[in-house]
């Protein structure tokens, strides 16, 4: 999707908006006017006798009740504008670095046993989960998440994942729409609505029937009710009449403060989810009716009609919804329950629903979450002009192999690819501060997450083996456990350790190996650790500023290749290119960096 066109589409829809805006205004206006005819209208039909006022009145009536409905369409419509606007406008934002300000950023998901997720900025504040996060579903939100940390579990899946993305990335009008409707959920926060979701679905699973005595009783007794009340306001022993339709009124009341605690345990998972009901019931409606080709979005879309289809499912859920919802008014409890014994009506609808689709309704929501899932990795076909579908192959030999590859969230007119071919043994990257070395450890191992997801990559051609990647970047000290950045580094360095015991596939990431201690330790103890991670499960990338390290390309023990970054000098400024060369680096910027802060 290029910027062009989404700017044309964003003017587009701000236009209409405010269209809308005046619709809704001069429709306010009119209930309002129609409100106060149709009232002076009765009074004058009252005190005055003025009987065509009743006339007016019935008429004004009418007239409200069709103003109610023009103003709730308006309205619908405006918020429907206002979520195209707001995707938009977050599409736009990938383009420069407003993606940053986005409030989905995958803090929540970060862990201690997952360091990697900070080392390549895959989950967090600035992270690739933040840029590409179309999700406004919990599910959503938590696929993501888990696809960007596992990986796909087998090539088949990954291979489907890739063949949904590529199609979803050419249905450019169905993803936005999925992600307006997405927005208009009346969202909380997460954890609120991972609550709200678990507890509706526990709900659902129950199979507690309901007590055929009760049924008898929650037909029975509102009609006699309202038996009494009719023969009241028809004139029938109306004294008696209505003796007994306020006893039998009472007595409902009473029935339903009995049941109370009953009724709630069943209809709160409802009320709490009903405000999601709606725009999951719009989700559905527009999977079951679009035309999908790849795998993938066929099994999805087949699931999702199964059982009669969600979105008749969820439309009957939202009508318990609405019913459920109007009991919470005070008002209306009195009246419905006196009347209608509705809380233990609500309870049996849902009880119904849920033995109809209780079982179902679980993998739905799942279903959606993965949809969202994949939409996000489209993301990046959209706002991207160059990127490819990566390929990803299981054995036990670890290689990679990409042109052009680039770094995902910097702005593509700034960025800058680079080439590289590698079997096991290890790159040893030098270079000057701010040439790019770190960067390019990043590109490598975001991109191989999001291979390994089935997402797209920003490169010409990517090809790896299926591996693990494990990191040593940002290494940060803990005061409370009394863990140095040193120490923090060697407890990463000895897990990358024990991983090539275990004889798999590894990538490993260094950035600045052994940076916390003096320069004789650090090199010593950096050769001694480079030949003890040296083997043909083995692929490392390291990249430091001692370039005594360098040297390790004539030790056959670590089969060594060196990569450099380079700089050039035009007055004061240093120029980098931050592309990478073979060979290592002759040159340092250390002194020149210290005059230019005045230090030296």
């Amino acid at each position: 999707m290029k910027k062009h066109r989404l700017e044309a589409l964003l003017a587009s829809c701000e236009q209409e908006l405010e269209v809308y805006k005046k619709k809704f205004n001069r429709c306010s206006f009119l209930r309002a006017v129609v409100a106060l005819v149709t009232l002076v209208s009765l009074i004058a039909a009252l005190s005055l006798r003025f009987y065509t006022g009743y006339v007016l009145c019935g008429i004004g009536a009418v007239a409200f009740l069709l103003l109610i409905a023009w103003h709730n369409q308006i309205e619908e419509h405006q918020n429907g504008l206002a979520a195209e606007k707001e995707v938009l406008k977050e599409y736009l934002a990938r383009f420069g670095e407003g993606w940053k300000q986005f409030p989905c950023d995958g803090e929540e998901y970060l862990t201690e046993d997952f360091p990697q997720a900070r080392d390549l900025d895959l989950l967090g504040k600035g992270s690739l989960y933040q840029y590409l996060c179309a999700a406004n579903t919990v599910y959503g939100a938590d696929c993501l998440a888990e696809w960007l940390r596992d990986g796909a579990p087998d090539a088949l899946e990954r291979e489907a994942r890739q063949k949904a993305v590529e199609e979803l990335a050419g249905k450019q009008e169905f993803t936005l729409r999925l992600q307006c409707l997405g927005k208009q959920m009346k969202r909380k926060n997460a954890e609120s609505d991972k609550k709200a979701a678990a507890d509706f679905i526990r709900a659902s699973r129950n199979t507690d029937a309901q007590p055929s005595a009760l049924s008898i009783l929650m037909w029975g007794f509102p009609f006699i009710t309202l038996f009494f009340l009719l023969s009241a306001l028809f004139g029938v022993f109306i004294k008696w009449s209505l003796s007994f339709f306020f006893l039998c009124f009472l007595l409902q009341l009473l029935f339903v403060i009995l049941g109370f605690q009953r009724n709630g345990r069943i209809l709160h998972p409802v009320y709490r989810f009903y405000r999601s009901i709606a725009a999951y019931q719009s989700i559905f409606s527009l999977i079951e009716r679009e035309s999908f080709q790849s795998g993938k979005l066929c099994e999805i879309q087949k699931a999702v009609r199964k059982n009669g289809g969600a979105s008749n499912a969820l439309n009957t859920l939202r009508r318990i919804g609405e019913a459920v919802n109007a009991r919470h008014n005070g008002i209306a409890f009195l009246v419905y329950n006196g009347l209608l014994l509705w809380d233990y009506h609500c309870a049996d609808r849902f009880i119904h629903w849920r033995n109809a689709y209780g079982a179902e309704i679980e993998a739905w929501l799942q279903l959606t979450g993965e949809l969202e899932a994949l939409i996000s990795f489209s993301v990046l076909c959209n706002v991207k002009g160059s990127y490819c579908f990566p390929q990803v192959t299981d054995g036990q030999a670890p290689y990679l192999s990409f042109q052009d590859l680039k770094h995902p969230l910097i702005a593509e007119e700034k960025s800058v690819g680079n080439d590289l071919s590698l079997k096991h043994g290890c790159c040893m990257i030098t270079g000057s501060n701010m040439s790019g070395k770190t960067t390019f450890l990043r590109s490598v191992g975001s991109s191989l997450f999001l291979a390994d997801a089935g997402g797209p990559v920003l490169a010409k051609t990517f090809c790896a083996s299926k591996m693990a990647v494990l990191t040593s970047m940002r290494i940060e000290d803990s005061v409370s456990e009394g863990i140095s950045t040193f120490y923090a580094e060697l407890l990463r360095i000895k897990e990358m350790i024990r991983y090539q015991k275990l004889g798999k596939p590894m990538l490993a990431l260094i950035d600045e190996i052994y940076k916390g201690t003096n320069s004789r330790d650090r090199i010593l103890g950096a050769q001694e650790t480079l030949r003890r991670l040296s083997g043909e499960q083995v692929l490392l990338m390291v990249t430091t500023h001692d370039f005594e390290l360098c040297d390790l390309e004539n030790d056959p023990a670590v089969m060594a290749i060196n990569y450099h970054f380079a700089e050039q000098y035009k007055g004061d400024e240093i120029l980098f290119d931050y592309k990478m060369r073979p060979g290592r680096c002759r040159t340092t910027n250390a002194q020149h960096l210290l005059r230019l802060a005045g230090i030296l």
